[in-house]
């Protein structure tokens, strides 16, 4: 979690009710800034069926997004504590609608591919922002439970609404992506200028131990599986003969249903330690690979789609638990996003060179790979931290 550090502009009384706004505008800001990775699955069918991208092409799409991503993230610590929030939230959003609004116009793969790096990074850089402004209220730890609940509500809808969406054209996302920015853009009136203002810590950082570097890299390894299966989970049902309809509520269902691992993993804690609940996850997730295979009925994706769900949040709680555990720096945590976006971009980069049109099996054996490595790594993190 981001911590509060002397700004160098002189910031506005954080009363009770900046507090409200700021909580109100961060936990919806959320959500904006990476509308367009929640809805990936879309938005790669979209292209590939209306514009006739080729499964490549959609790939480095969404690596693209994620690369932008990677670096707002990687970068935020430089400008987050020294810039106005309200400026940075308006250019931010300003940049995401121009984005968008010029991939309305321009359909060549490589152009709309760049354009989609810039929505990354201003979504990014917002996503960024929005944690931060979350982290400075009176109650964070349940702000940030408002964020995952405003975020899922979205993707739900949003996966819902994807075969309507997908029928009516790639501009009509993208119409939607430009609407949520606008309507950012009315509620970055409640971004605070700064944050609260809180004495420094001036210390000299220390460097980050092994375990913490081997935490950080099972991160980035987890994230090329979500990276390579949340790419092209639409595009392997729909290739398997599944209509749009039936693949997105099946993905809309696994979003709903994958608060049960939130639940599950708050209701286990510490009690089996933490790196079975990630071993766990990861034979889940494999699992959930298997019922992809062969020939492919609904009842088996829609069961694949929640089991992979559920497992994701379950891990990705214990992976945040694993680092501050590991951590004694407090840099951990706040670096884990950057290498998350990371390993997003190489996971669809790597797929999108040995997937065809017809055969998404290498998405299955990238998963599969990546999750059984990222399981290992934390638990050399675990083992050298005794």
């Amino acid at each position: 979690m981001p911590q509060p550090t002397t700004s160098a502009l002189p910031p506005e009384p954080w009363t009770e009710k900046v507090d409200t706004q700021a909580m109100i505008a961060g936990v919806l800001l959320s959500f904006i800034g990476i509308a367009t990775f929640l809805l990936m699955p879309q938005l790669v069918e979209s292209v590939v069926t209306d514009w006739r991208y080729t499964e490549s092409e959609g790939g480095w799409m969404s690596s693209a997004v994620m690369i932008g991503s990677m670096v707002a993230a990687g970068t935020s610590s430089l400008w987050i504590r020294r810039i106005s929030w309200r400026r940075a939230a308006v250019l931010s959003l300003l940049g995401q609608l121009a984005a968008n609004a010029a991939g309305l116009l321009l359909q060549d793969p490589y152009a709309f591919i760049a354009l989609q790096a810039v929505v990354g990074f201003c979504g990014g850089a917002l996503y960024s922002l929005s944690l931060t402004i979350l982290s400075d209220g009176k109650r964070p730890d349940r702000y940030f439970a408002y964020a995952v609940g405003a975020q899922t509500v979205y993707q739900v809808f949003a996966l819902a609404a994807g075969p309507f969406l997908i029928h009516h054209g790639t501009r009509s996302i993208l119409i939607l992506f430009a609407t949520l920015c606008l309507f950012g853009l009315i509620l970055a009136r409640w971004v605070p200028t700064q944050g609260r203002v809180t004495s420094s810590d001036t210390a000299p950082a220390r460097l980050m131990s092994l375990p913490v570097i081997l935490t950080l890299a099972g991160c980035f390894v987890f994230y090329v599986n979500i990276g390579a299966y949340w790419t092209y989970i639409e595009r392997i049902g729909t290739t398997a003969g599944l209509s749009l309809s039936q693949t997105s509520n099946a993905l809309a269902l696994g979003v709903v249903l994958s608060m049960a691992g939130v639940l599950l993993a708050y209701w286990l804690g510490d009690r089996r330690g933490f790196l079975l609940p990630i071993i766990g996850s990861a034979l889940t997730i494999i699992v959930s690979m298997i019922l992809l295979t062969g020939q492919l009925h609904l009842t088996a994706y829609t069961l694949s789609a929640v089991l992979y769900a559920i497992a994701w949040n379950i891990s990705m709680t214990y992976q945040y638990s694993t680092i501050n555990i590991v951590d004694q720096t407090g840099r951990g945590v706040a670096l884990a996003p950057a290498f998350h976006w990371a390993g997003g971009a190489v996971g669809p980069a790597i797929a999108s060179a040995v997937v065809t049109a017809q055969n998404h099996d290498s998405v299955y054996w990238i998963v599969a790979t990546a999750v059984l490595i990222s399981s290992l790594l934390f638990a050399g993190a675990l083992k050298l931290s005794k």
